[in-house]
């Protein structure tokens, strides 16, 4: 049966739509000894055989969802040039082999929920600006927080560091010194919270993931993983159901 070629990409464990998509203009990709680079393609993989950097490929018949407490140090990223230590390195051989890639990513000094799956499909759909599916993140300031400037915050503002204006969030004092804060957003740009806060006049200590979607980190030590149960797989995709 005929499929587009980057949803059988996906489905393969590469990484999410948008990925995948890159991957098929960067002409990594071969069908039947051709290099493809069209992303309206469409494959029968029973009938066409399909090639990611001189490997056939085959869809991913077990799907893997797994949460791991990233740990400080850590970047989010299948390898390094440099030597660094990835997250992937704090996974089972298993999952690896069965193609887990992050649902997006974590900064090198960012901790906490980071999610792993080998389905591209919810990857997408998870990551996508689309569907503004939320994180909250617990930040600890170097200085008690102002109440005007966690309004600027709720509200967006222009961060020159990203070059754009940031959505709304949602923003609450975590304890009574007013240096925990906890902030809701549903978008993720490169190291936003930091910047956001910077521009404010204030340094982050300490960010930390406590929760993606309907998902909570809970009492998961950090540098573990564990898989998630079926019901909180079907909380995921639910938040994905109704996009912008």
């Amino acid at each position: 049966m005929k499929t587009r070629l980057n949803k059988f990409l996906a489905s393969c464990g590469l990484g999410s739509r948008r990925k995948v998509e890159t991957l098929i203009t960067e002409g990594r990709i071969k069908v039947d000894g051709r290099v493809v680079k069209d992303l309206a393609t469409s494959v029968d993989p029973e009938l066409n055989e399909i090639i990611f950097d001189g490997k056939r490929l085959t869809a991913v018949s077990t799907s893997y969802y797994l949460m791991l407490n990233k740990p400080k140090g850590y970047i989010t990223t299948m390898s390094d040039e440099k030597g660094r230590a990835t997250v992937m390195s704090l996974l089972p051989e298993k999952f690896i082999r069965a193609g887990v890639v992050p649902v997006g990513r974590l900064d090198k000094d960012t901790e906490g929920l980071l999610l792993f799956t080998n389905d591209g499909n919810l990857s997408h759909l998870l990551t996508s600006p689309d569907f503004k599916v939320k994180k909250e993140y617990l930040v600890e300031l170097d200085k008690p927080a102002v109440e005007d400037d966690l309004k600027r915050i709720e509200k967006g503002f222009f961060v020159h560091q990203i070059k754009t204006r940031t959505r709304p969030a949602t923003v609450s004092v975590a304890d009574k010194s007013r240096m925990f804060v906890k902030v809701l957003i549903s978008e993720g740009k490169k190291r936003q919270i930091r910047y956001s806060f910077k521009n404010l006049g204030y340094n982050v200590l300490k960010l930390k993931r406590t929760g993606y979607g309907p998902l909570s980190l809970g009492r998961l030590n950090k540098g573990d993983h564990r898989l998630l149960k079926t019901s909180e797989v079907r909380l995921l995709i639910n938040s994905t159901k109704h996009p912008e």
